[in-house]
């Protein structure tokens, strides 16, 4: 009998200095490998009696390595029994001396699964990340897969789907490679648990059905309740109450045979949430204060913010706000200690929504605007995405699977060549139809990333237009609004108030320009202009707009020329027309020096009609007139300092190409610039001659 042995063993050990001399290094990995074998049959109290024992004997020899499997056992012990804390802070002391032990690798796993269990991900995760490292380069390639594993689990509690995801599909790949059914059944649990979260409850169902089935047949307890624990969460998110009962008292009694805590702490709170949907609120808050009691006797701060989550649900359902209020912020604490996104997003909506409903509208808008950060930068597109990959990777593993077994029914069946033919067309067609699925999932992923590259694109182009805006209208607001405060308090002279009228006359015109340029801009943005052209007299037009800019032609000295005959007609917009000119003469006007000329001119070519502004200004360097007409793309400063805004010729652009035509340019650096607006010619008539702006 095992007891009995250990009993001897025991006894030796304090009898007499010659029995000590026969107990060497071999003795101590005895004990540690029947250890090991009694903790996978999940008889732990057997198991603690051996390891107390090896380590005894282990550090009485200064055998390192036995003492180092020895500590791996009892990390083992704890983790089975669900104290995650007691592992921690055995590790915390003493992992630095078995490092450089073969044993290394397993107790930074089993460090990392510990702060896991407590919520600690972010300290898991690097723990992990170090110790697969580590298991690659002494190849130690079993322990590599588990923890890639581990690292996926590690992932989807920080709420990087994506992540989680790669590593699941990695690990799963790797274990299949040497037929490790262990890893297999805890990678496809993962998946349940992942697809049940997206609403895919069939495939979850099936994923957690074949884990169950392997853990059941490698005799896993330990895994078998997390499998349990899947499905009572699958039928719940069903409203399927009493199946989803039935396996989180299936937990229950599996926790409390191998004397699992953290498992009966999960599978308590779990009946508490499941109490609460049903409406039987007294009992789900019973159960939410026995398993907060549990998770404060073993020092589970996971367990504390769960339970305070579900005991204040229950409180805000009841109407009782002031005391779900300050049970979430109880929640909102441990969650911001671990630093998981995923809990401090939730525990901000519920936050918000109670103070809400309580009537506090000032107290939820802080929780909301939190909130709303944390969800903006999450990235949807990139969770559909990585859920696709696992789609069709998966899609590929089945498709092996099925392949493996024709070609055993192949084999059995050589003699019959009837049957071969058939089944090598099945295969054939199988084949082909898997490659045309994937060839369209190719297509929808390649799809999903260029609309994820738009989306990135019009934030982008929404922040900088953002950013530009604050800083090129408050900053000369400011100065503007100093300007006034002087003239107002008489601190000038007549003279130096006269100046600065006439400089914030011309200020505020740019400004205006600046504040048009960005509406028309944001308007085209949400497709919301459209032309409606007519026949337009085209000299009118440059008139109109010449009047609108004269002030800033005159402040600098600039003389411009309006060629354009009366007798000519376009078929334009007018108020896109009139954009266009006003940016362009603007444009002209800042880039030319004081007392130079800019001229209009108009040419006719059959059936179009080209609109010229000419400047002798400074030029367009070649390598920029490329992307001249992209928004921001060039943005440059006017030779008395004028900004500009980045937007104005891409406006010009778009709102050219809406009417039918286009625009060009032509640039020397050092000698001028010309832009050439094409339109349709129209027919001239009083009409169109009379018009006004």
């Amino acid at each position: 009998m095992p007891g009995s042995k250990v009993a001897i063993a025991a006894s030796g050990i304090q009898d007499s200095a010659p029995e000590l001399a026969i107990r060497d290094t071999s003795f101590i990995r005895e004990l540690n490998d029947k250890t090991s074998e009694l903790i996978n049959r999940n008889q732990l109290d057997s198991a603690r009696t051996y390891i107390d024992e090896a380590l005894y004997l282990s550090r009485l020899l200064n055998d390192l390595e036995g003492e180092a499997y020895a500590v791996h056992n009892l990390t083992n012990y704890y983790l089975d029994r669900g104290l995650p804390d007691s592992v921690t802070t055995l590790m915390d002391s003493t992992f630095s001396v078995y490092q450089g032990t073969k044993y290394e690798v397993h107790l930074g796993n089993n460090f990392a699964n510990a702060h896991n269990m407590l919520g600690n991900y972010q300290k898991g995760l690097e723990m992990y990340i170090q110790m697969r490292d580590l298991a690659e380069e002494t190849g130690n390639t079993r322990m590599a897969i588990g923890i890639t594993q581990n690292i996926g689990t590690n992932y989807q509690s920080l709420g990087d789907i994506p992540a989680a995801v790669d590593n699941y599909l990695q690990s799963l790949e790797m274990a299949e490679e040497i037929n490790d059914t262990l890893i297999i059944a805890v990678v496809l649990d993962n998946l349940g648990s992942l697809n049940m979260s997206d609403g895919n409850y069939q495939i979850a169902e099936n994923y957690l059905n074949q884990a169950l089935e392997m853990n059941i047949q490698i005799n896993n307890l330990g895994n078998q309740i997390t499998n349990h624990m899947g499905f009572g969460s699958l039928y719940k998110e069903q409203e399927m109450f009493e199946e989803s009962q039935a396996h989180y008292s299936r937990v229950l009694e599996i926790a409390e045979d191998i004397g699992n805590t953290l498992a009966q702490i999960q599978a308590t709170y779990n009946i508490g949430m499941l109490k609460k949907d049903m409406g039987e609120y007294d009992l789900a808050l019973e159960h939410f204060e026995e398993s907060l009691d549990l998770s404060h006797q073993n020092n589970i701060p996971i367990g504390f913010y769960f339970n305070q989550q579900g005991m204040a649900g229950v409180y805000a359902e009841l109407g009782d706000y002031q005391r779900a209020i300050e049970l979430y912020e109880a929640a909102l604490e441990v969650a911001e200690r671990a630093n998981t996104t995923d809990l401090i997003r939730g525990t901000l909506e519920n936050l918000y929504q109670a103070y809400e409903s309580a009537g506090d509208l000032a107290a939820a808008f802080p929780y909301l605007k939190r909130y709303t950060a944390i969800t903006d930068s999450l990235s949807k597109t990139n969770r559909e995405e990585a859920l696709a990959q696992q789609e069709a990777l998966l899609g590929l593993r089945t498709e092996r699977e099925n392949r493996a077994l024709l070609e055993e029914n192949l084999q059995i069946q050589q003699t019959n060549t009837l049957i071969v033919t058939i089944l090598l067309v099945v295969i054939v067609i199988a084949l082909i139809t898997v490659i045309v699925v994937l060839q369209k999932k190719r297509k929808v992923n390649q799809m999903l990333r260029e609309q994820s590259r738009e989306l990135s694109k019009v934030n982008e182009m929404k922040d900088r237009l953002l950013s530009v805006l604050a800083h090129d209208l408050r900053t000369p607001l400011s100065s503007l609004q100093g300007v006034v405060f002087m003239i107002r308090e008489n601190v000038l002279e007549k003279e130096d108030a006269e100046r600065a009228l006439a400089q914030i006359d011309a200020q505020l015109q740019q400004d205006i320009n600046t504040l048009t340029n960005y509406l028309q801009w944001a308007q085209t943005q949400k497709q919301g202009i459209q032309a409606n052209l007519q026949s337009l007299s085209v000299s009118r037009l440059v008139n109109d707009a010449l009047f609108e800019i004269k002030r800033g032609a005159a402040n600098k000295g600039i003389e411009i020329e309006n060629n354009i005959p009366d007798n000519t007609a376009a078929l334009a917009d007018h108020q896109m027309l009139m954009v266009i000119l006003r940016n362009l003469l603007s444009n002209a006007i800042k880039f030319v020096d004081e007392g130079e000329k800019i001229s209009v001119d108009l040419e006719e070519t059959g059936s179009t009609v080209n609109i010229s502004i000419r400047d002798t200004g400074s030029g367009i360097p070649a390598e920029k007139q490329k992307n001249l007409f992209q928004a921001f793309e060039y943005v440059r400063t006017g030779t008395s300092g004028e900004k500009g805004t980045g937007l104005g010729l891409s406006i010009c652009k778009e709102f050219a190409e809406e009417q039918g035509g286009n625009i060009s340019v032509e640039s020397t650096p050092g000698e001028g610039t010309t832009f050439t607006i094409s339109l349709q010619k129209a027919e001239i008539s009083k009409e169109t001659v009379g018009e006004t702006a």
